[in-house]
């Protein structure tokens, strides 16, 4: 949510001309490729979008902390090296990182719990949210922009592994194949497929 808040002032960091406009056309990418994360999610799967969304968002901020770097210390740094980095950041969220967890939030617990479950990972999602838009400001003022950048992306490399080590795929399955996978006791609730529902919240970073 740093990057969506603060994508305007990014730009004009950035030494990006018609922030304003470029941030606009970024936000409206953003909600076309949400709705390609519709299509995508039953054939390429829940695992496979988080995974690829979690290298794009980490390549982006690298890409971002390289060019806030560079402009400091009089490196190459073109303008349209911070568009390409916060375009693809903003590829790897909405079709990954945005809209995914919501649905997997209703495949992975048994469905007595699957409320209170959902609820609880949301607070904590939002909290998480907050605190890291709280914190932008001071953080790009102690650690500098390109500091701030690097963090992120190690964040979102370890949100990768995450994904890849801990996270099931749910495509197809059932409650009972999912608590299987996760190493739970199967229950015998079958439940319907769950249809998609597109967020407009998204991770914290």
């Amino acid at each position: 949510n740093a990057i969506m808040m603060y994508a305007t002032d990014i730009c004009a960091q950035a030494g990006v001309e018609n922030a304003e406009l470029s941030t606009f056309g970024v936000m409206m990418a953003m909600v076309v490729l949400t709705a390609l994360a519709c299509m995508l999610v039953e054939s390429a799967g829940r695992r496979s979008l988080m995974q690829t969304a979690g290298i794009l968002m980490c390549l982006s901020h690298v890409g971002l902390s390289y060019y806030m770097a560079a402009q400091e210390r009089g490196w190459w740094a073109p303008s349209w090296l911070a568009l390409a980095a916060l375009s693809t950041y903003i590829v790897g969220f909405a079709t990954g990182m945005g809209p995914v967890p919501w649905l997997i939030l209703a495949e992975i617990f048994p469905t007595e719990v699957v409320g209170v479950a959902s609820a609880f990972a949301t607070a904590v999602m939002w909290l998480c949210s907050f605190i890291v838009c709280l914190a932008f400001r001071g953080l790009q003022s102690t650690l500098g922009a390109s500091g701030v950048f690097a963090l992120f992306a190690v964040f979102c490399f370890l949100c990768f592994l995450f994904v890849t080590l801990l996270v099931p795929e749910t495509k197809g399955k059932s409650v009972d194949e999912v608590l299987e996978l996760l190493g739970g006791q199967a229950r015998s609730v079958k439940v319907a497929p769950v249809e998609f529902v597109n967020s407009a919240a998204a991770s914290s970073i």
